[in-house]
């Protein structure tokens, strides 16, 4: 037997006609007749009853009714089930995360767990400033973007959350340290220093920011432009200034730099492609935020 055997026999079936089946399948009734009276030579025992006004189906002819109305539905649920395989084997879901954030402590578990489930589709993570993250989402880049960049609601064909706040920290080189030996220092002690900032089309909205991290501590900062966040990491390396940063700063984990944490916190949003016909994507997205809720929490 034969699929088309098979095809021309439910259609027949559900008509109660060979001529209606071969309307229905866009062929002739004698081809119909001759490929289930094939079917049932071959299974050794009649499908029909024929008769003036039409056709009935037999005891047995129910039976292999159903028999091949499951056969066709489990074949269609094989055939899809190994597409996606085939499809999740060229796969790869795309994070962009800031420049220099360090998101191994999430990253690390989160493809443990992952790779259970979807063991064919591989993670990639690229790195841009934060409103570039979101510029390469909506390009198609990116299946997926953290970012601190708060215009980023009511985008078409893109979802979004707050799912963390990091706590902000005053990153300085550790020679100032090692000029006020013993003492404990303070925010109030970089009041001199130049505060480096990337540069942004609003510059107004930058500095207001940096002079907003400061006010608490009493003081205005002087603010100093550069072109991106690798040069203000490597500014405060070279002891150029100093830079207000957070907590998943990589720089962090470098001997040469100290830290403050600051009283005062930014937003992280999740992005994602809104596609709810692809589960590893979902299952990525539900995942990541439940690291980052559990690796963040206090």
């Amino acid at each position: 037997m034969n699929d088309l055997q098979i095809e021309y026999f439910l259609a027949s079936a559900r008509n109660l006609s060979f001529s209606k089946a071969a309307q229905e399948l866009f062929v002739s009734q004698p081809a119909v007749s001759r490929q289930v009276i094939a079917l049932e030579e071959e299974l050794g025992c009649p499908l029909f009853e024929r008769r003036n006004k039409g056709i009935l189906l037999t005891g047995n002819g129910k039976l292999f009714y159903d028999f091949f109305e499951e056969y066709k539905t489990s074949l269609n649920n094989l055939k899809m089930r190994a597409q996606l395989s085939m499809e999740n084997k060229n796969r790869i879901i795309r994070l962009g995360v800031m420049n220099n954030s360090n998101i191994s402590h999430i990253l690390i578990p989160l493809q443990e767990i992952f790779y259970r489930r979807f063991p064919d589709v591989k993670l990639e993570v690229n790195s841009y400033e934060p409103r570039k993250a979101v510029e390469a989402l909506q390009a198609g880049k990116e299946d997926v973007v953290l970012t601190i960049e708060p215009k980023v609601l009511n985008i078409d064909g893109i979802a979004s959350e707050i799912i963390t706040e990091l706590p902000r920290v005053l990153l300085y080189h550790k020679k100032t340290q090692q000029k006020n030996p013993g003492k404990e220092l303070t925010p109030n002690d970089f009041k001199g220093e130049a505060f480096l900032t990337v540069s942004d089309e609003e510059f107004d909205y930058v500095t207001d920011l940096i002079r907003g991290f400061c006010r608490p501590y009493g003081f205005v900062p002087k603010v100093q432009l550069v072109h991106s966040t690798d040069a203000m990491i490597l500014g405060v390396q070279c002891g150029l200034g100093v830079a207000i940063s957070d907590i998943w700063c990589r720089a962090l984990d470098n001997a040469s730099f100290g830290y403050l944490e600051l009283d005062s916190s930014h937003q992280v949003n999740l992005l994602w492609k809104n596609d709810k016909d692809d589960p590893a994507l979902r299952a990525f997205v539900a995942l990541l935020r439940e690291m980052v809720s559990v690796k963040n929490s206090p």
